[in-house]
């Protein structure tokens, strides 16, 4: 539905059907940044369907928006929201039209996908197999949602978080609490994964919303080509990359520890993806489980034209880590690290300068690899941050593992936080993004 304003701006009438139950205007203002400058604040509205009777919402909503913003918000179709999938599409009645169409309007949300709200598949990136008995840990997720770490100025350190997975179902409704207590805990920035395609669309509207704090990384799991990976996906992620505040791709690569895709479609998926990376020139998140050498093997065929390689959130050997780091990759450094057991590797090669400082990318993962060191070795800091999460891990404990790689090489944490910084900011080469150009 099209129809004209003042100054010959053209207005589109979008339909936002599936909307959870308590979602307000003002919800789904941020989660398209339709405040982000006065002309949109100036240009948009938002109309959510109510009950004549009861006034309670009827899951649906229209937004008039500027033909400009309409294109890049239909893109969106399918994005997670408050756990639901969005069904996004032209509106196909006019305004004084709307009373006689309810019933058809509600009738389409019921086309959502087929995966809706099933809450994700456990464990890391939403995945089969380590989510088992958390269901207590998740239904107490909002014990603290309203608290943010109070830190003394001389124990925080600019940081960058290099990885975080903020479209995970854990943290719908939290968004802003988490950002709120990543900032009071030094998080300067943070680079939003995607994992999966929907979780990809989210990721970009969130960088949208939070110009210059959240950043967009796209890219399909292993895990999840057997359901996301085809042409059409590919050629969805090229018009992603384009949009303000994308700064890599991933996290990609193979995983042939669980399998959960055909490792044939996995090298597929790897290929076309890395290929985007060099086209445009954005970092690379790779996946490494189980696929060391194929995953070298693959980076090969384009080692004149690579970006900056991240072997994303790793957990490998001493040795593949040498590999990796001859190559002039950058290594992953998650809460993995400070695991007392299974960290052990990383920190020794940390120690023992086969991990320089200068090839460390931190990144919190979240909410999986909380860095969860034992509680009487944990510094007052850390245990304060650490306390301060409403789920297992938020971006607001990367001190912690900053703290911990500081302790590996005898340096002052926040010396060492200067050095992570600035290797973030030549591997994903942030720039700032104007508030109009990010809608």
């Amino acid at each position: 539905m099209t129809t004209t304003a003042a100054a010959d701006v053209i207005i589109k009438r979008i339909y936002v059907g599936n909307l959870g139950a308590n979602v307000t205007t003002d919800d789904l203002v941020n989660l398209f940044g339709l405040a982000a400058t006065p002309y949109l604040k100036n240009s948009c509205t938002v109309e959510i369907a109510t009950c004549d009777k009861t006034g309670k919402s009827k899951n649906f909503a229209f937004i008039n928006v500027p033909e400009h913003v309409h294109n890049e918000l239909m893109k969106l179709n399918g994005i997670e929201f408050y756990g639901r999938q969005l069904v996004i599409e032209e509106a196909k009645t006019k305004p004084d039209d709307d009373s006689k169409s309810d019933e058809n309007k509600e009738n389409r949300n019921k086309r959502r996908p087929n995966n809706y709200n099933r809450g994700g598949r456990g464990g890391r990136g939403g995945f089969r197999g380590r989510g088992r008995n958390n269901q207590n840990n998740y239904d107490n997720r909002n014990k603290n949602r309203y608290s943010v770490p109070k830190i003394d100025t001389d124990q925080t350190f600019h940081l960058i978080d290099g990885g975080t997975n903020l479209t995970h179902r854990k943290f719908h409704e939290l968004n802003d609490y988490v950002v709120a207590r990543a900032l009071a805990g030094g998080v300067q920035k943070m680079v939003v994964t995607g994992l999966k395609w929907n979780a990809c669309k989210a990721a970009v509207v969130m960088a949208r919303t939070r110009p210059n704090i959240l950043y967009a990384a796209v890219g399909i799991h292993p895990h999840h080509v057997k359901e996301d990976w085809n042409d059409k996906t590919a050629d969805g992620l090229e018009e992603l990359i384009k949009s303000p505040g994308v700064v890599a791709i991933g996290e990609c690569g193979l995983d042939f520890n669980k399998d959960y895709s055909p490792r044939e479609l996995q090298e597929t998926a790897f290929k076309k993806q890395v290929e985007l990376a060099v086209r445009h020139k954005k970092a690379l998140l790779v996946h490494d489980r189980d696929a060391h050498q194929n995953i070298l093997d693959i980076l090969k065929e384009f080692e004149d034209a690579l970006p900056s390689v991240v072997i994303h959130c790793f957990t490998g050997s001493k040795d593949q880590i040498k590999t990796y780091i001859e190559r002039g990759y950058y290594i992953g450094v998650t809460g993995y690290l400070c695991k007392e057991k299974y960290g052990e590797t990383l920190r020794d090669a940390i120690k023992d300068g086969t991990l320089p400082l200068d090839r460390i990318i931190v990144q919190t993962n979240a909410p999986y690899m909380t860095p969860n060191t034992p509680r009487n070795d944990l510094d007052p800091v850390s245990q304060t941050l650490l306390d301060a999460c409403a789920v297992e891990n938020e971006p607001c404990t990367l001190s912690i593992i900053v703290r911990q790689i500081a302790k590996c090489i005898s340096q002052e944490p926040r010396q060492v936080a200067d050095v992570l910084t600035e290797t973030a900011m030549k591997v994903y080469r942030f720039q700032k993004v104007d508030q109009n150009e990010s809608n």
